[in-house]
């Protein structure tokens, strides 16, 4: 991806998009999606993982993405902000369902996926759990990543528990679907999600996802924790790539 600099962005009009440079980030990943899905043109502005990104900072006060900024309102940094900005600015047909209870289920679906304590949340603790298990704890205290997420504040254990509740759960109500979506016959919010966090469970292979050796080896550790899970759950992430979502990533 062609990335523009802090002070052009800063100068420059429309939809301004916050992302990880150099590794599909599923928060990242999934924020484009929404905004490519919509047809909202978009300016790629690029954030190194695990860096100070000290002119994002003075910029938007934000470390991390992504964040959207559009116009002079505030920077949206969460995930249901940037689902509610996509449906606002864009076009065609919309992710959430028009019934009210089916909406609900559908975003409650997608915080299971993308919010706090959710299955990405949970992957990328037992990925900090495996880095902290070769730091010092000199190395982990300086580490700003586990200090932004606040790391040691959460149980690994706990963490695998929640992930394969989570893919036990999904899996289930993706077989009980009526259709091939999660809720029947219309592609929605919880299934582009989940075809990007899904690379937290098991990567697709470099023609799809081009992410260096390294990074590989990070977003495949999370499925070493979490064994036999249901073949569904893949076969749907390969089902919105085929049909709907752009690939190879473009990161």
């Amino acid at each position: 991806m062609d990335y523009i600099d802090v002070p052009t962005a800063k100068s420059s009009d429309g939809l301004r998009l916050i992302l990880n440079a150099g590794v599909p980030g599923p928060w990242s990943e999934a924020a484009k999606a929404l905004f490519v899905h919509h047809g909202v043109a978009f300016l790629p502005v690029a954030q190194k993982a695990g860096q100070a990104n000290e002119d994002l900072v003075a910029w938007t006060g934000h470390r991390n993405a992504p964040v959207a900024l559009w116009r002079d309102e505030p920077p949206r940094t969460r995930w249901l902000e940037l689902v509610m900005l996509a449906e606002q600015l864009g076009e065609g047909t919309s992710l959430l369902p028009e019934e009210r209870a089916f909406r609900i289920q559908a975003l409650g679906w997608t915080h299971e996926i993308a919010g706090e304590l959710g299955f990405g949340w949970c992957a990328r603790q037992l990925i900090f759990a495996a880095w902290a298990s070769q730091l010092s704890a000199a190395e982990r205290k300086a580490n700003r990543m586990f200090t932004a997420y606040d790391f040691e504040a959460f149980d690994a254990e706990d963490m695998q528990l929640r992930a394969t509740a989570f893919l036990s759960d999904f899996a289930r109500a993706l077989d009980a679907s009526s259709g091939p979506y999660l809720m029947g016959e219309k592609f929605g919010v919880a299934d582009l999600y989940w075809a990007y966090f899904s690379n937290l469970l098991s990567p697709m292979e470099a023609a799809r996802n081009p992410m260096s050796p390294t990074s590989r080896l990070s977003y495949e550790i999370p499925s070493t924790h979490l064994l036999n899970y249901p073949a569904v759950l893949l076969k749907h992430r390969d089902y919105m790539f085929e049909r709907h979502l752009q690939c190879p990533l473009d990161f």
